[in-house]
């Protein structure tokens, strides 16, 4: 039997007389566009936690009610809602599960033409996501560099060279000073230069240099985690990974893998753009939470060029995550990124470095010049 379940106001759906305890809910702030707000607000509130929004189910009892359906209160009218989930109702499920119900249904809903995640309170959970194992004081102990910005290089040709070729490229890099070294993202387990053997010629390189190798680890379930003892096993100090690979994958390396973690975020577009989309801040503080000691954190300036404020506020949502600046970086950003950002930041250069012409040595040792 059909019937409108909405039995309070959607102005502050089911609040009335609760204190709500951020230790007990997890509030979800959503930028959302409908055709009729009351309705999308309930449509929310039902069918994120107990059911169908406009079917009410005999099972449905006042202790159901009280123990597992949200709240929701309109911050801006017919614009901004917070949403309230029963901490209780994720049980003891992991991120990917939480942004299920966070960011799922809610795309679903004829009457709700867009859904924008736009902040997302985790203290419900700050004892189950411990943040990043080492963060920015335990990479600089790791290398040994203090006040400045750290100089990361980024290996190009992303595809094509060797073990050896990889080798000579970080060998390179090191030489001119570098701190950290990443593959590409898209450089992954191929028979023409396995995971493997690279990492073991790449590991004989750097062997007297201190910089912190992170290989590339992309896969699917539980290949990410054997790419990752792999990886250890060989002498790689830290791990590369892409978003595609889900955010819980990080969560799972962070527990089980005593390596830092880069977490990589190209193709987030598809996730924080459009009109059902999670705004990437709230990316970032995800990523600190589950885990990551590195993250892409976008560019100012270089051929991706943000907004001050904006990469301001992703940095701040990354805690003590190191926010790495790429896309275009050189020598010539160095100053301006280190007034606008500080120190505790990674500059990140591929393109730079691989087409100086006076190669890559010389390029690293343009950005320590910068300083």
């Amino acid at each position: 039997m059909k019937t409108n379940p909405c039995t309070s106001s959607a102005s502050s759906y089911g609040l009335s007389g609760h204190q709500l305890s951020a230790n007990q809910w997890v509030k979800a702030r959503y930028a959302i566009e409908a055709k009729d707000w009351e309705e999308a607000v309930v449509a929310i509130v039902r069918g994120q936690t107990i059911g169908n929004p406009s079917v009410v189910s005999p099972r449905e009892t006042p202790r159901l009610l009280d123990y597992h359906l949200a709240k929701a209160h309109t911050v801006e009218a017919d614009r901004v809602l917070d949403v309230y989930y029963p901490k209780r109702n994720f049980g003891r499920e992991g991120v990917n599960y939480m942004m299920s119900v966070v960011m799922g249904g809610q795309c679903d809903i004829d009457n709700i033409h867009s859904c924008r995640l736009i902040d997302l309170d985790l203290t419900a959970f700050s004892n189950r996501w411990r943040g990043p194992r080492y963060g920015i004081e335990g990479i600089r102990k790791i290398i040994n560099v203090y006040g400045r910005p750290l100089f990361g290089g980024i290996i190009k040709p992303k595809i094509g060279l060797s073990p050896q070729g990889i080798a000579d490229v970080c060998k390179e890099m090191a030489d001119g000073g570098i701190d950290f070294i990443k593959e590409d993202e898209i450089l992954a387990d191929q028979e023409w230069c396995s995971m493997r053997a690279r990492i073991q010629l790449v590991e004989k390189a750097l062997r007297r240099y201190g910089v912190i190798y992170a290989p590339c680890i992309t896969g699917d379930g539980k290949e990410i985690l054997h790419k990752a003892r792999v990886a250890r096993e060989f002498g790689a100090s830290a791990i590369h990974l892409n978003i595609w690979c889900s955010l819980g994958a990080y969560h799972e390396l962070r527990n089980r893998v005593n390596l830092p973690i880069f977490f990589q975020k190209s193709g987030d577009k598809v996730w924080t753009t459009g009109p059902f989309s999670i705004d990437f801040k709230v990316i970032c503080k995800i990523v600190n939470k589950i885990g990551c000691d590195f993250a892409h954190v976008g560019m100012w300036g270089g051929y991706m060029a943000e907004p001050y404020e904006e990469l301001k506020m992703r940095i701040q949502a990354l805690g003590n995550t190191i926010p790495s600046f790429s896309c275009g970086v050189k020598p010539e950003h160095v100053g301006k990124l280190r007034q606008l950002f500080g120190n505790d930041i990674m500059i990140s250069s591929g393109g730079y470095l691989a087409g100086h012409p006076k190669g890559i040595t010389a390029a690293v040792r343009e950005f320590h010049a910068s300083l």
